[in-house]
């Protein structure tokens, strides 16, 4: 028995090997089980390996298995999913579907970056990117906990956190080692794990100081930097040091929360001038007088040697990731978010010189997990539907026309024109880093919050779709306390929109409306209803506080 996860393309490349297992990508991993037959009627079952595969090829047999006769066994640590999401639209269905899967499959006693080829390793930046999706969509609290303690058992004496855990080595750099600080906080914050933050924060501290020794003083930048925004389409066009700047001021932003809710204030203290002094930097370097994007490009793709120069860098990972790890000054906040709207809007030429079409997907992993919460906090909610239901290339939803069941590696891992791209061994069709716009699913599409820590107190914010492709979103979050629903529908001008919020908590509704008259709960006016404070209306919101109960509100849009 023979396993792989994609078959061979109907193209001249593929030679002979065409509808036949592709096995290129699992390199070194000699993914197969031989099995000598007894007589009579047999289970074979593996019981001392796991493999990821879509496809089966099973040989030695006179005639083939019926389908109904071969069955494959789900092994996780996940051991049930505490998020849903569905929609109107059937292949955004699927991608949560595959990013789901993704989770299921990757996440193996240890957050693996693919669970079928010769790594099955827990690369850091994977995990620092879909961290914030993933806490939504499984249980993950304790297995993240365990992560913590595998990246501090291997933290050097220099105080870097290496690139994998619990293995060690790889070559990420800031961006990479930075999980160390960004996935203990996504975790305290998802489920106010406070002992996590004190058990961790000796690590998270000497992993500071190790960035500052990696600081070149005639540079200001980290010479620690080697990748940047893995795998995507313009990697080239904004280089390294402009991410690696931005994660050590939103490392340093994190720090300063922490110390602060561990009551340490002269740490407290330390870490905010530093954020404020790193901050600075960054908006000085990065930012030109035309209120544009600078990335540092030149060298290669793996921090090579080469001549390095100061270019406009008019991207989507520059522009998303600025705003989201929340880096760029107030003053520059509003020229980065037009800037990103333009992007969005426009073609982009991708790093082979290829011109892409308006509302692709221009992002590696790094601006992937930013850029539909960029849009959305910056009041540009439409352009995020109209990337996510994008279909042509390079989008989410173009490996769905493919036939994917998982997240891809590659927004190119397979396309129609040029099949793999001569990346067969370089290629994973089971890696969740592109599935990190779950976390905008839930958090803003139907608008499943974090107010407090452990969702004591939470946002219901739902963002419904501007452009009108989408017509309707559910879903729900299992929360500490319990299930929290969401969902909205629109019909012409009116939005219905159902919200449960369990025991023991309280809710902010942000309820899209153009006017507080006519808004109605249970089909009664919503003043005086039971369970139900009014806030205010601004930003064509009304806002409610809701006590633990069952809702539903109609609005006028």
């Amino acid at each position: 028995m023979r396993y792989a996860e994609i078959l061979y393309p109907n193209l001249k490349e593929s030679g002979k090997n065409v509808g036949m297992i592709m096995t290129e990508n699992y390199r070194a991993a000699l993914s197969q089980d031989l099995y000598i037959m007894k007589d009579g009627d047999q289970v074979i079952q593996p019981h001392f390996t796991s493999h990821g595969y879509q496809y089966i090829e099973i040989t030695g047999i006179d005639k083939p298995l019926p389908l109904e006769d071969v069955q494959g066994l789900v092994i996780s640590s996940v051991k049930k999913l505490t998020a849903n999401y569905t929609t109107s639209n059937p292949k955004v269905n699927k991608l949560w579907s595959n990013l789901t899967w993704s989770n299921i499959d990757n996440f193996l006693t240890i957050p693996t970056d693919c669970p079928q080829r010769n790594e099955r390793m827990g690369w850091s930046g994977d995990i620092s990117i879909f961290s914030r999706t993933a806490t939504y969509v499984s249980n993950a609290d304790q297995f993240l906990r365990r992560h913590m303690l595998a990246m501090r058992d291997l933290q050097t004496e220099q105080g870097r956190f290496t690139d994998i855990a619990p293995v060690g080595g790889g070559f990420g750099g800031v961006i990479w080692g930075s999980a160390g600080i960004t996935v203990a906080w996504e975790t305290y914050q998802q489920y106010n794990d406070v002992s996590l933050l004190a058990e961790h924060y000796d690590a998270m501290c000497r992993y500071m100081d190790y960035i500052d020794s990696t600081i070149d003083p005639k540079t200001g930048f980290s010479t620690d930097g080697v990748l940047g925004d893995w795998l995507g389409p313009q990697y080239m066009q904004l280089g390294t040091a402009f991410p690696v700047t931005a994660y050590h001021v939103y490392d340093l932003g994190i720090m300063t929360k922490v110390a602060a809710i561990l009551g340490k204030k002269d740490d407290a203290e330390k870490f905010r001038k530093k954020y404020e002094e790193r901050k600075a930097f960054f908006n000085k370097t990065f930012v030109n007088a035309d209120k544009k994007a600078v990335g540092v490009v030149g060298g290669g793709m793996f921090g090579e040697p080469g001549k390095k120069e100061f270019k406009v860098s008019d991207t989507q990972t520059a522009y998303a990731t600025g705003l989201a790890l929340g880096v760029f000054s107030n003053e520059n906040i509003s020229y980065m978010a037009k800037n990103l709207e333009a992007a969005v809007e426009h073609e982009n030429k991708d790093d082979q010189g290829i011109v892409r079409p308006a509302y692709s997907l221009m992002t590696g992993f790094v601006g992937t997990g930013a850029i539909s919460k960029a849009l959305s906090d910056n009041g540009h909610s439409g352009l995020a539907y109209k990337m996510l239901q994008n279909e042509h290339y390079p989008s989410w939803l173009y490996a769905i026309d493919q036939g994917a069941t998982t997240i891809w590696e590659r927004l190119n891992g397979y396309t129609v024109e040029n099949g793999f791209g001569g990346n067969n061994s370089m290629n994973s069709f089971n890696h969740y880093s592109f599935g990190a716009v779950g976390q905008w699913m839930i958090a803003y599409s139907i608008g499943i919050q974090r107010d407090e820590p452990g969702f004591k107190k939470f946002i219901l914010q739902p963002e419904p779709d501007p452009t009108g492709e989408m017509t309707w979103a559910k879903g729900s979050y299992d929360s500490p306390y319990g299930r929290i629903n969401s969902s909205w529908s629109v019909s012409g001008k009116t939005l219905t929109y159902d919200a449960t919020v369990p025991a023991n908590t309280s809710a902010t509704l942000f309820l899209p409306a153009v006017t507080v008259k006519g808004i109605t709960e249970g089909g009664k006016p919503v003043a005086g209803a039971k369970g139900i404070s009014f806030i205010g209306f601004e930003g064509n919101k009304a806002i409610y506080r809701l006590m633990p109960g069952a809702y539903r509100f109609t609005s006028s849009l």
